[in-house]
């Protein structure tokens, strides 16, 4: 969406003979071509006239669709990864260009759609360094599967208020995308914590047949000292995740580290954690 966004104004606009707003067809022909592009990707950018149709035309880049008539034999899953790597490459120039310019009235009026972006691929596990978007690997964390997953472990496991759980979640990548650094790793914390003690009064209900008292789901080091007492996780698996709650709730600002880097990336070990910890729940329910 943000690159979508990015590219629609970018490249369209009202002209002073018309009141429409169209497409810049030549212009983003150029671009396309400038950068490299195939001529039939570049063509198939033209063919959109109005910014609705530039924008759906580039979404569905993400699920091959805008690719289909120039690979009629190809499966869906390789059309999906080759609109993705146009994705990929897209993101790189529009930024590249974007950095390239040095007057304040070209600058500005793409400024929100730098940031959406950079900060959207960030989530993603893209960094952006000397005009080269990486990929820092699908081994770290792939963030769609990754919400999807605990949404699937969170409502198989029958854990209460989801909504408001991960509204968390959400919280956490709309802060991040916003800029707000310690907002983003307070959100994730909260939702960590939430999960941990869902799954403490999961576990006391279904194995121990008692309720534990609020008192001690509210305590987050009681909530962990139950899990250990439990057997859902071990003493080293406990000073693990009571260090990383450390980190999430003290965390300031490092000489070392941008901002963003360190919240993207606690971020992520709040996930990878969470979803071990209903991994563990699951695995003990089965028991």
């Amino acid at each position: 969406m943000a690159i979508a966004d990015f590219y629609t104004s970018r490249f369209s606009g009202k002209r002073s003979s018309s009141s429409v707003a169209t497409v810049y067809k030549d212009s983003i022909y150029d671009f396309l071509y400038t950068n490299d592009f195939e001529a039939f990707f570049c063509n198939s950018a033209r063919m959109n006239t109005y910014p609705r149709t530039l924008k759906d035309w580039l979404l569905q880049l993400h699920t091959g669709e805008s690719l289909v008539q120039f690979t009629k034999n190809w499966a869906w899953q390789e059309r999906e990864k080759l609109g993705q790597r146009y994705l990929k490459d897209l993101a790189e120039c529009i930024l590249n260009w974007y950095s390239q310019q040095t007057e304040q009235w070209m600058l500005q009026p793409y400024l929100t759609y730098k940031n959406e972006l950079y900060r959207r691929l960030e989530l993603d596990n893209y960094v952006y360094r000397d005009k080269v978007l990486y990929f820092t690997g699908a081994d770290v964390l792939n963030v769609d599967q990754e919400r999807t997953l605990l949404h699937h472990l969170h409502s198989s496991l029958q854990l209460p208020d989801q909504a408001q759980t991960f509204e968390f979640l959400k919280l956490a990548e709309d802060h991040f995308v916003a800029g707000r650094w310690s907002d983003s790793i307070s959100n994730a914390r909260k939702f960590f914590e939430a999960v941990l003690s869902q799954i403490a009064a999961q576990y006391s209900v279904k194995k121990l047949r008692s309720e534990l008292s609020e008192k001690t789901l509210s305590r987050p080091v009681e909530v962990r000292r139950f899990l250990e007492d439990r057997g859902l996780i071990e003493k080293r698996e406990r000073e693990t995740i009571e260090k990383t709650y450390g980190l999430l709730s003290q965390t300031g600002g490092h000489p070392y580290m941008a901002e963003n880097d360190q919240a993207r990336l606690l971020r992520q070990l709040c996930l990878i954690l969470t979803q071990f910890a209903l991994l563990r729940l699951e695995g003990a329910l089965k028991n």
